[in-house]
């Protein structure tokens, strides 16, 4: 059975919908889709139409959902919800509302609808555990997606029972084992979670929130390739997806040119496949490091 898994990735999904046309003109069709965050929207709109054709659509969605503005908002609104204490800067509302009227035919709305299984991730806020979607087939897809898009702080959460519920790549980035769990034994895991080390810096604090975190939250994705290229039986096709690292949140000025580097980066793939071994973001060599601060000196960490 073979599955895609979609990471997490912000607006850089676009590179994952040129890496799918590839995989696709090549023949190589899913059978189970798992998807987070960014993943979850491009999982969803693969899954309601598993075809090459579909992936023109899915970026021409993206380049409408710049238009639309869905992930920004002006800085003096995001000031004013800061101060007043709100636990999001975005409203997820557009989004939702999107997905279900523009992504979702009318009767592809519930996870039961769909022509392939589609599972969504999200996590539980306090514990980081995992939750799914897709069991139950009654359930709106597109409830799924904005919770599993919903990176903290920036989307509003979904709250139920009290308990809150966000992005799922705060717990798992690039979702492997629930393929895994679901039967997966063939794994095209399309990895946007990580780039490679920039010269250019970080700009905005958002952009440093991430440069921040994600490291940290990436290594649990890594394991879980580690035990799919472990597991007997399964065959797993880590494909990273580095390029445009440093664009900014809500930037859709480059979907075209992300397609088109998903697309060369699948072909190059393609051509020399390296099954069951997982890709490790390269680090910068220590005698590229920039000096520290006036009595600091690099040190450089085993692990």
């Amino acid at each position: 059975m073979r599955a895609f898994v979609l990471s997490g990735g912000g607006n850089r999904g676009p590179l994952q919908v040129g890496a799918l046309r590839v995989l696709m003109e090549r023949g190589i069709m899913p059978d189970l889709i798992v998807g987070t965050s960014t993943g979850a929207i491009n999982g969803a709109s693969l899954a309601v139409s598993p075809t090459i054709k579909q992936t023109h659509e899915m970026e021409r969605l993206w380049v409408r959902a710049g238009k639309r503005n869905l992930i920004y908002v002006g800085a003096a609104t995001a000031f004013m919800r800061m101060v007043r204490g709100k636990d999001y800067i975005v409203n997820n509302r557009p989004l939702h509302d999107d997905i279900r009227h523009r992504v979702l035919p009318p009767d592809k709305q519930r996870f039961g609808s769909l022509k392939i299984p589609l599972y969504i991730t999200i996590a539980h806020l306090m514990s980081h555990t995992l939750y799914v979607y897709g069991d139950d087939p009654d359930a709106f897809i597109a409830d799924a997606v904005v919770a599993s898009a919903a990176v903290p702080g920036w989307f509003s959460p979904t709250h139920h029972h009290g308990e809150v519920f966000v992005d799922g790549g705060v717990v798992s980035a690039l979702p492997v084992e629930v393929a895994l769990a679901k039967g997966a034994t063939e794994i095209w895991a399309l990895d946007i979670a990580s780039v490679i080390d920039s010269a250019i810096p970080p700009s905005g604090v958002l952009m440093y929130q991430t440069y921040a975190i994600r490291p940290i939250l990436y290594r649990n994705s890594l394991r879980e390739a580690e035990i799919a290229a472990n597991t007997p039986g399964v065959t797993l096709h880590h494909v990273p997806l580095y390029d445009f690292p440093n664009i900014q949140l809500g930037d859709f000025s480059k979907t075209h040119d992300m397609v088109e580097s998903g697309i060369r980066v699948m072909e190059n793939y393609l051509a020399t496949p390296t099954p069951n071994q997982v890709q490790y973001p390269p680090r910068l060599p220590e005698a590229k490091l920039p000096a520290g601060p006036r009595g600091s000196k690099a040190f450089i960490l085993k692990t």
